[in-house]
């Protein structure tokens, strides 16, 4: 398919009089230079007068003289002839233009002889004897520093070496101190839990010993409180017997109705007149005549009557007494494993700092 666009710049372009003078193989060359189609250039031709099948111009003769070439008939008018023009006349040199040339020829060559002998040679040139001191200097110097820098790194090296050393030994010997620490803390704390099981045991065994020696406690006192029951009642019994004699119920009364008790024994006396109203009326009858032998009748009060009536103090038996030993040993026994047990803990807290 023809592209008429580009087939009528083709056309224009190839009849400008300055492109028409040249040759079709530029041209052609130029067409194809800008993506023209083989069919597309021969249209091209075709429309301006070229034929595309026409072989490429030859050169032309020396005489230069014109040809004249019929194109065939196309598209049903004739093409009209053309002549070929001649190529140009070589020009002409005088001697200005070699003069020209040699000057520029000698700068050219001086140039290049500068640039090597001040570049090039000096590369490929061998070192002469001052350069070869010289280089030998630089490298005794250099060989001179680097021998230097190997003993100072040496030097170092054996600081260093001698530094990690002594922090070896600070790190073994803090090591082994925080291990006897370890050791020292872990024999407190087998200490410290030995005594708490051994303060365990024993509170376990305390608690084990209190309801017995409770038990023991409450089956003592029941007794006690018996055998204080059985007292009171062969008292009771003795003093019903003293009063219900005929030969002192004057008296006795007497001295009740007088001093209110005898000798604080008022809770007997009124036991015996309400189990005994016959002999409490017979004292009253004889109250007159008992007022002369009063004192006589108190002198003769049963001892155990004088020690209730001294005071009204009674002395603790000694089954209380041993109680109340057995309590305060308990109680010393407890405030002594509390400050067994105070004194460990500071003893493990003083080992752990």
């Amino acid at each position: 398919m023809v592209r008429e666009d580009l087939v009528e710049g083709a056309v224009t372009f190839l009849q400008d009089p300055s492109v028409a003078s040249a040759p079709l193989e530029q041209r052609i060359a130029f067409l194809r230079s800008k993506n023209l189609t083989q069919e597309e250039i021969d249209t091209s031709l075709a429309r301006v007068g070229s034929h595309l099948a026409s072989p490429p111009s030859a050169q032309a003769p020396p005489q230069y003289q014109p040809q004249y070439q019929q194109q065939p008939l196309q598209y049903g008018y004739q093409q009209p002839p053309y002549w070929a023009q001649p190529p140009p006349e070589p020009p002409k040199r005088d001697w200005r233009d070699w003069f020209i040339m040699a000057t520029v020829l000698s700068g050219i060559g001086y140039g290049t002889y500068w640039i090597a002998r001040r570049y090039v040679y000096p590369l490929i040139a061998p070192p002469t004897p001052p350069q070869l001191e010289q280089d030998k200097a630089r490298v005794d110097e250099a060989f001179n520093k680097a021998f230097e820098l190997l003993e100072q790194l040496g030097k170092d090296t054996q600081e260093l070496k001698d530094a990690e050393k002594s922090r070896t030994e600070r790190l073994d010997a803090a090591l082994a101190e925080v291990e006897s620490v370890i050791g020292r803390m872990k024999e407190a704390n087998e200490n410290r839990e030995m005594e708490a099981k051994r303060m365990a045991r024993e509170m376990l065994e305390i608690r084990e010993q209190i309801p017995k020696a409770i038990e023991k406690e409450k089956s003592n006192t029941d007794e006690r409180l018996k055998e204080l029951a059985f007292e009171m009642k062969s008292l009771k019994t003795l003093l019903q017997s003293r009063i219900s004699q005929p030969q002192r119920a004057a008296p006795t009364s007497q001295a009740t109705s007088i001093n209110g008790t005898v000798n604080g024994m008022a809770p007997a006396v009124q036991a015996s007149d309400t189990n005994g109203t016959a002999a409490h009326g017979k004292a009253e009858d004889e109250e007159n005549s008992a007022g002369s032998i009063l004192p006589d009748r108190a002198s003769n009060t049963p001892t155990f009557g004088r020690q209730l009536g001294s005071g009204g103090k009674v002395a603790i038996p000694a089954w209380q007494m041993a109680g109340k030993k057995k309590n305060e040993e308990a109680k010393n026994d407890a405030e002594s494993a509390a400050k067994r047990e105070d004194s460990s803990s500071i003893v493990q807290a003083n080992a752990s700092s």
